[in-house]
């Protein structure tokens, strides 16, 4: 452990540095868009993110540069947001817009597709007056398969694709796959743009304790924990939305409990009520084994789903198409076996207790899942992979930018 604290000190030590020598005396400003989380935390896979990655940055002193969080709603531009109690809060109705320009950067950390496509003069001025760039990209699947998505959702994606592609300096993609598909992206449509985004992979961590993560379990939590203990589960994580196949792991369950009666597993379910999906919610809530060996969890805290992943046998990952997989490196992390769909983007995560299926076909996932089960659950993951790591290619990636960017602004460069 004292090993590990020492990488972490070491390496939050250099981060500074990377931006120390990329401005002037004057300094300058990073300006972290949060939107999202300041105005409806929905407190899934990219909030986690987002509020890992933000308050880590928060808490880093970055000689030279002010970091400055900032919050746009559909109506307004982005204004400063205030900080209390250690919480990012949306900032008052008369509040100044933010300008930046040379010297500054924008990290458009958080999701906020409709946002930034409304304030996009906003954006054009900053660009105009020298600020550089950044906005992270999650996926691109609203653009694949707009049909897994409300209308609205696959509309808006695609006007804040554009607005990628005509002002960020930088795209950091949460994993290869995400790199390949903006690529492919821009070779289609980037054409018409005068210079396209610098593409970065931007690692992620499973370290839901570094998020500042949500507390409480309450009794019904603690019995689910309880029966946990007593008998095999598996636990499945994810909105209830068309592409993370939860039908899929239903119809599996159901078909092993009708062939093994006791002898198959239960199954926890935690995830938030999503959209396309209504037929599918209402059976689980009426399915006949709710409350006993399945339980649906809609609105489990992160420490409840914490001792979910220690507890849980199996955790299972059938979503058709992701930009990272979050609950892949959560469960590893927590030292559980986990079964995943044979993605691309899941083969990047490889590693010991990974395994894959390939068929939707009941008996063939039974088959996948008792297999997986016989497998040595794996090593927690080292605590030194964790956010630190993440914000440092940021701060890498940025710094390298704004110097080159000086570079070219100085005469007779």
């Amino acid at each position: 452990m004292q090993d590990i604290r020492r990488f972490r000190d070491r390496l939050v030590a250099t981060i500074g540095a990377y931006l120390r020598a990329s401005v002037d005396t004057t300094g300058g400003r990073l300006i972290v868009d949060l939107s999202t989380i300041a105005q409806n935390d929905a407190r899934t896979g990219i909030q986690r993110v987002v509020r890992a990655l933000w308050w880590l940055l928060h808490d880093t002193p970055l000689e030279g540069y002010s970091v400055v969080p900032v919050v746009a709603t559909a109506k307004r531009g982005y204004c400063v947001a205030p900080i209390s109690d250690g919480e990012v809060r949306m900032p008052a109705p008369d509040a100044p817009l933010v300008e930046i320009g040379a010297g500054d950067i924008f990290l458009g950390l958080d999701l906020a597709a409709h946002r930034l496509w409304r304030h996009r003069r906003q954006m054009a001025r900053w660009k105009r007056r020298g600020a550089t760039v950044a906005i992270t990209v999650y996926d691109l699947l609203p653009l694949r398969e707009p049909d897994w998505f409300p209308s609205s959702t696959a509309r808006n994606f695609g006007r804040w694709i554009r607005i990628v592609m005509r002002y960020a300096d930088l795209a950091l993609c949460i994993s290869q796959q995400v790199v390949a598909d903006m690529r492919s992206l821009m070779e289609v449509q980037g054409t018409g743009y005068r210079r396209l985004p610098q593409l970065v992979h931007l690692p992620l961590s499973g370290d839901i304790s570094g998020s500042r993560p949500s507390g409480g379990i309450d009794d019904a939590g603690r019995a689910i924990i309880a029966k946990m203990e007593q008998r095999p589960t598996i636990l499945m994580v994810g909105t209830i939305e068309p592409r993370k196949a939860h039908t899929v792991l239903l119809m599996a369950y159901d078909h092993w409990r009708d062939t093994a009666g006791d002898e198959a597993p239960d199954l926890v379910i935690v995830g938030r009520r999503g959209w396309r999906t209504e037929a599918l919610q209402q059976r689980m809530l009426e399915h006949p084994a709710r409350g006993d060996r399945f339980v649906w969890l809609d609105d489990a805290s992160d420490e409840l789903l914490a001792a979910l992943y220690v507890r849980a046998a199996l955790v299972v990952v059938p979503s058709y198409g992701e930009g990272f997989g979050l609950p892949v490196v959560e469960a590893l992390g927590f030292g559980c076996r986990v079964l995943a769909r044979d993605l691309p983007v899941f083969r990047e995560l490889d590693r010991e207790g990974l395994s894959y299926f390939e068929s939707d076909a009941p008996v063939a996932l039974v088959q996948a899942m008792s297999a997986a089960l016989q497998q040595p659950p794996p090593v927690p993951a080292s605590m030194s992979e964790d956010w630190t790591v993440s914000l440092s290619v940021i701060l890498h990636a940025l710094a390298i930018k704004v110097k080159t960017a000086a570079s070219n602004e100085t005469p007779g460069a």
